[in-house]
């Protein structure tokens, strides 16, 4: 193992420019990739918390108020500041509020919050698809220069050879270990993306319904306030 870890920086050493420039572009984007996924795990994984402890909140039981006290607690949650903006355009202003205004606000802070979320996963996207290209050039340099090092030395000994063949083979599998892990963790995240959207989907119908029934409540004869409003 030390005779190989020995020879392949002896080989990185004896690399040409080029092909050094692709290693180290590859080994950029790489730790980029992986910025993002850390990054990413982080604020997926307490978004996921919270919203398992949101989910198991009754709406209906609540007035607006006391949902933003307890949704204060969860501010790493989308679900929590898809309500908070709510509250401030919707509930605070209830008297002149449009009963019609909620789920299309709902809506509109829902795609900014999934919006929000979706920011870098893009690049793990380009990463995973742009990597073995990259890879390919540098693999492509390799054979060309084992083939230039054959009409140089006219010979196609192992010696001459094997210099431009394991740069190419390096290159390729430089790629492909650019690419698979930001594509797993695309793939990854993605997974949590559609979770997010689909809980937010759901506390915005259960958001709304409880807001028909406070109304109903409110229009009803005799009927006092209570429900998710004021």
């Amino acid at each position: 193992m030390e005779n190989f870890s020995a020879d392949l920086i002896t080989l990185l050493r004896s690399a040409s420019g080029l092909a050094k420039f692709v290693l180290f572009l590859l080994l950029a984007i790489s730790v980029l990739s992986w910025g993002i996924f850390l990054e990413k795990l982080w604020v997926f994984s307490r978004a996921r918390k919270a919203r398992r402890q949101i989910q198991d909140l009754n709406l209906a039981k609540y007035d607006a108020e006391e949902l933003r006290r307890k949704l204060d607690h969860y501010p790493q949650s989308p679900l929590s500041r898809v309500f908070h903006r709510v509250y401030v355009d919707y509930y605070s202003r209830q008297a002149v509020a449009d009963e019609d205004a909620l789920p299309h606000l709902l809506q509109r802070q829902g795609a900014n919050e999934i919006a929000r979320l979706e920011t870098r996963l893009g690049i793990l996207a380009t990463v995973a698809s742009v990597s073995p290209f990259i890879g390919l050039f540098g693999t492509v340099w390799g054979v060309m220069r084992a083939f230039m090092n054959i009409g140089t030395w006219g010979s196609t000994s192992l010696a001459v050879v094997a210099p431009g063949i394991a740069e190419a083979l390096i290159a390729t599998a430089a790629g492909l270990a650019a690419a698979i892990p930001a594509l797993v963790f695309y793939n990854h995240f993605l997974g949590a993306l559609r979770e997010e959207s689909r809980a937010l989907e759901q506390f915005s119908a259960d958001l709304i319904q409880a807001e028909k029934s406070r109304r109903n409540r409110l229009s009803a004869p005799g009927a006092g306030v209570g429900g998710v409003g004021r």
